[in-house]
């Protein structure tokens, strides 16, 4: 006896529609791809978005890198074949300056002025300081230190040295190392991190609670510019144009190319002892031998007097006067009780 099924409602088949069930779609949420970029680091992770947002030049509120700076421009100075051979024969060259880009910025100048400089300061019994025009020299480094190829400068040896010195204490991490493993992802991530919500309220609660002026929060995106130029130049207006944006916070000014990143001027009593070696080293003629039983001439600083009337005078520093460096050394001054 045949049984019947009795179909469902569910089940039966309306005229026109398949009987194959539908698949089950399952909904995939958008979700921006910088969202995936700024999404948090596994612990453990060496190279992470916060480490290098806590990477900074500066200890005990002193930025290191300018300072790294200036000795490396103090030792192109040193180095300029202008000055080297009379004044700083022993002084080796950094390796780094190989790496220096010295175009539109001229290194010879700036060394002979820095010497004039310490010249004048000095005044030695040889009356070489009575050689330089002091105020002269005072004006034209006054001029290079106000000049937009002193903070182009500034910013090519700061941008150098950031690589290096910059580090994270515990794990000696630098920039260099997000740089290697993909710095166009990082400063894609770096964009990521300060769009969210929770960067801008941290910044917010430091200002409403007067932990942070408005000079240290450009300070702070100075340093945040910094980085990305390191990692994406590319990306650096982009960051600009949304802290601009960003009417919750400070005005944000782009200083990255103009500040004054090797800030004070240079100190030519750095270099103060080498000139006052070069004004003591004596000479006598080329005929005249100092075994000698007459009286002998001695001259001091023979090879300044000629730095003076030649490399100084090329920049208008020299007066016309002449050094009074000659000494006479007698017989028995240089004769020794035996």
């Amino acid at each position: 006896m045949p049984i019947g099924v009795k179909r469902s409602s569910s089940l039966q088949i309306k005229p026109g529609l398949t009987s194959t069930p539908r698949r089950k779609v399952n909904t995939v949420r958008r979700s921006n791809s910088f969202s995936l970029l700024a999404r948090p680091s596994k612990p453990g992770d060496r190279l992470t978005i916060e480490r290098l947002l806590e990477l900074t030049p500066y200890k005990n509120g002193i930025d290191i890198v300018s300072e790294e700076a200036r000795n490396l421009l103090i030792n192109c100075v040193k180095m300029s074949t202008s000055v080297h051979d009379i004044f700083f024969p022993n002084c080796i060259a950094d390796p780094r300056t190989e790496h220096v880009d010295t175009r539109g910025f001229h290194v010879d100048n700036l060394a002979v002025a820095l010497v004039a400089q310490a010249l004048s300061r000095k005044k030695d019994s040889h009356k070489f300081h009575s050689m330089i025009e002091k105020e002269i020299v005072e004006e034209f480094l006054t001029d290079v230190y106000q000049s937009l190829q002193w903070k182009k400068m500034g910013f090519s040896l700061y941008t150098l040295l950031y690589l290096e010195v910059v580090k994270d204490e515990k794990t000696g991490v630098s920039i260099q190392d997000f740089i290697d493993s993909g710095g166009h992802v990082w400063a894609e991530k770096l964009l990521a991190y300060i769009m969210e919500p929770q960067w801008t309220q941290q910044w917010m609660l430091k200002i409403v609670r007067g932990q942070c002026s408005d000079e240290d929060y450009n300070q702070a995106m100075n340093e945040l510019f910094v980085k990305l130029h390191l990692l994406d130049p590319q990306a650096v207006i982009p960051a600009f144009q949304l802290l601009l944006n960003q009417k919750a916070l400070p005005t944000v000014n782009l200083e990255l190319a103009t500040r004054n990143y090797l800030e004070d001027k240079l100190d030519s009593s750095s270099i103060q002892n080498y000139v006052d070696s070069a004004v003591s080293k004596t000479s006598v003629p080329m005929n005249v031998s100092r075994l000698s039983l007459s009286d002998v001439d001695i001259f001091y600083g023979v090879e300044v007097d000629d730095f003076i009337v030649t490399e100084c005078r090329n920049l208008g520093f020299w007066t016309g006067s002449r050094p009074d460096n000659c000494r006479i050394s007698k017989v028995r001054e240089r004769c020794r009780v035996m």
